[in-house]
């Protein structure tokens, strides 16, 4: 079940960087993946939900169970491995599967000039993001609308990217968990620093 879907989305995504949303048909895609139509409705309610995907298509089986479980017990408030825990989980996420993920990287850039596409993209990702930031709300007990969670969330999520970046760039010379570890040792470098200077 899991590979047809990753298959529609696959192809859904390469005929849109090759002809954009608008120019391919959901016939098209059945042909390319060997499918009916009706089994592409089973698996998608729309050609802009089978292009964008299913989340758990992109994320490692368990994963969000073993963040959840990972919280040290006897701890009130946000726990002093919440940055660890994040950063295990984006690893994670990252070594899953590098082609698929750089593939992915590459559709949003073309997406973002698809007015249809950037659209959904609009409406969907800050839902995601919201969800997110309940989910480590309910493991820390803290309210969802803590601006420390918003922030943390922010730099993650925008190291990642650069992360995917620099991984294309290099050519794959370095790991996309190299390289995220990197930026975010340079990153934790710079806020170590004192927030006021010092008066001499």
């Amino acid at each position: 079940m899991q590979k047809t879907r990753t298959s529609i989305t696959r192809h859904c995504r390469e005929l849109t960087a090759e002809f954009g949303f608008n120019g391919f048909t959901i016939e098209q895609v059945c042909e390319r993946v060997g499918i009916s139509r009706r089994t592409f409705f089973n698996y998608f309610p729309s050609k802009i939900d089978a292009v964008f995907g299913h989340d758990a298509d992109a994320m490692p089986e368990g994963i969000i169970e073993r963040f959840m479980a990972a919280r040290p017990e006897g701890i009130t408030g946000i726990s002093p491995t919440l940055l660890a825990d994040l950063v295990d989980m984006v690893i994670e996420r990252l070594s899953f599967d590098e082609t698929e993920i750089v593939s992915t990287h590459g559709f949003f850039s073309v997406a973002h000039r698809e007015p249809e596409l950037l659209q959904h993209m609009v409406q969907v990702g800050p839902k995601k993001d919201a969800e997110f930031r309940e989910l480590i709300a309910s493991r820390e007990g803290v309210d969802p609308q803590d601006p420390l969670l918003s922030s943390l969330l922010h730099i993650l999520k925008h190291t990642t990217l650069q992360a995917i970046e620099a991984y294309v760039e290099g050519s794959g010379k370095r790991s996309l968990t190299e390289e995220f570890l990197e930026l975010m040792g340079r990153i934790q470098n710079i806020m170590g620093q004192p927030l006021r200077r010092s008066n001499d």
